[in-house]
């Protein structure tokens, strides 16, 4: 019998390293013999309480990190935005009519006057490709300046990192 009761041992202990070894059978008997003389001992009166204070201060304290955390991502998100804001370029755009002169620009109100429907046409799609085009050099020259501050950004952001 007790060949067997340390096998059983060896068995549980394998299975589950975290549990107890079982009780032997005095031991048992005891517990046994010991629960049915008098009651078990209770835990303290105040120890709910103090569990139930501690669940509320740990819930407490959580509530309290997630708002530091919401507010310094705010304040982060707020802070690059400026940083946006003060390092990108302020192109001077101008004003619609303030434009360069194209190709067909030089003709006069008489020789517009003078063309037929067809030639008219030809003018005012060659006019939309000229402000086309001239959208498309002023949006490059943007794109390049936001770059070029952008790697100056970087390099200092780089420098200061190290």
């Amino acid at each position: 019998m007790i060949h067997n009761i340390t096998e059983e041992r060896k068995k549980l202990n394998r299975r589950d390293v975290s549990l107890p070894a079982p009780l032997t059978e005095e031991e048992l008997a005891r517990l046994i013999g010991t629960v049915e003389k008098r009651e078990l001992l209770h835990a303290p009166g105040h120890l709910r309480g103090n569990i139930f204070l501690q669940i509320q201060a740990g819930k407490r304290r959580e509530r309290e990190r997630a708002l530091f955390s919401y507010r310094v991502k705010v304040l982060v998100g707020m802070a690059a935005a400026l940083a946006v804001l003060f390092l990108v370029p302020v192109d001077g755009t101008e004003a619609p009519g303030a434009r360069q002169a194209g190709i067909f620009d030089t003709r006069g109100d008489e020789e517009m006057q003078s063309m037929d429907e067809w030639e008219r046409d030809i003018f005012d799609r060659q006019q939309d490709i000229d402000r086309t085009w001239e959208q498309y050099q002023a949006d490059q020259k943007r794109a390049d300046a936001r770059r070029q501050y952008l790697r100056r950004i970087q390099t200092r952001l780089g420098g200061l990192m190290r």
